[in-house]
């Protein structure tokens, strides 16, 4: 019996229509809310935009309902398709089981991994490990999701991702440590807290702040609360990067994770410990193993091996 064939068999599931609701239409339709776009899916699926576009009218017709929210901001799930998605992502993950153990009887090593990463300082040995891990599985395909930690621990919680490299966060996960961080602060050159050396935590709250991702938790958001600090937040940024200019022209001052300490070096900056020291776990994040997929298995294995010859735990 082909594969084909078990497949149609175990998943000849009907809507309310009575018409066959397709795993590869569910699989576009939660890569589309993954990516935020209708393009970016069709791209990392193959796919043209009409022709991922026509696979969600299709199955919206099947639902009976509308699934997408499409405007400027990207493509995301209405209300309805969240109530289906927990359902649609087992399906999805139902079948590519499946595929893996026919796979595994024929010994062939196939399946996709979705790693999320919230700290670009980790994407050259991520890119690094892929390559290797593909010389010796070339039929297990992986993908990269950019994002913040609370979001990407979010996604790998709904099955949106297999693991994230994040700063951690209490979520019951296995957790693989990868770095103990300090958390630093960005401020002016001429800014008195040069001379002493340090930047007290207490100055936050006086001190013209560069808020990162305001409303959202972060790893500042979670400092702050922990040490009832109160920022004076006069600016915002959504990207390192734009923080950093910011507080090279004389805006304010701002605190991130260490590990961007040296990812931009200009005279109008300089870069400060707090005081008292705050410090931030990061690692990789990922469901039980016996919750994962035979291909995440693999690579979290072949992760493990090869830890110690990256120097992923000092800066």
């Amino acid at each position: 019996m082909s594969k084909a064939i078990i497949i149609q068999y175990i998943f000849d599931k009907k809507s309310k229509k009575g018409e066959e609701m397709d795993i590869e239409k569910c699989r576009a339709l939660l890569c589309i809310i993954q990516k935020g776009s209708l393009t970016a899916a069709g791209q990392a699926l193959g796919y043209t935009p009409s022709g991922i576009s026509r696979m969600v009218a299709s199955l919206e017709d099947e639902c009976g309902f509308s699934l997408l929210i499409r405007g400027r901001n990207g493509a995301f799930a209405t209300k309805e398709c969240e109530k289906l998605l927990p359902g649609i992502i087992k399906m999805v993950d139902a079948q590519e089981s499946l595929l893996n153990d026919i796979d595994r009887i024929l010994g062939i090593e196939t399946g996709h991994i979705e790693v999320g990463s919230a700290h670009s300082y980790y994407y050259g040995w991520l890119a690094k490990t892929i390559a290797e891990f593909g010389k010796v599985y070339p039929k297990i395909t992986i993908g990269v999701t950019e994002g913040i930690s609370s979001e990407l621990m979010k996604m790998t919680e709904e099955g949106k991702l297999d693991m994230a490299i994040v700063s951690r966060r209490e979520k019951g996960m296995r957790w693989i440590p990868l770095k103990k961080d300090r958390v630093i602060a960005w401020v002016p050159r001429d800014h008195p807290a040069v001379q002493l050396g340090k930047l007290p935590l207490k100055e936050l709250e006086t001190e013209p702040f560069i808020e990162m991702y305001p409303g959202v938790e972060t790893d500042n958001s979670r400092m702050f609360a922990k040490n009832n600090i109160k920022v004076n937040a006069r600016f915002s940024a959504t990207d390192n990067f734009a923080a950093y200019s910011m507080v090279s022209e004389g805006l304010g001052i701002t605190t991130v994770n260490g590990i961007f300490a040296t990812m931009w070096q200009g005279d109008g900056v300089a870069v400060l410990p707090l005081d008292p020291p705050q410090m931030v776990d990061i690692g990789i994040a990922l469901p039980r193993m016996e919750d994962s997929s035979p291909a995440l298995k693999k690579f979290v294995e072949f992760i493990e091996q090869r830890l110690p010859e990256y120097p992923l735990t000092t800066r």
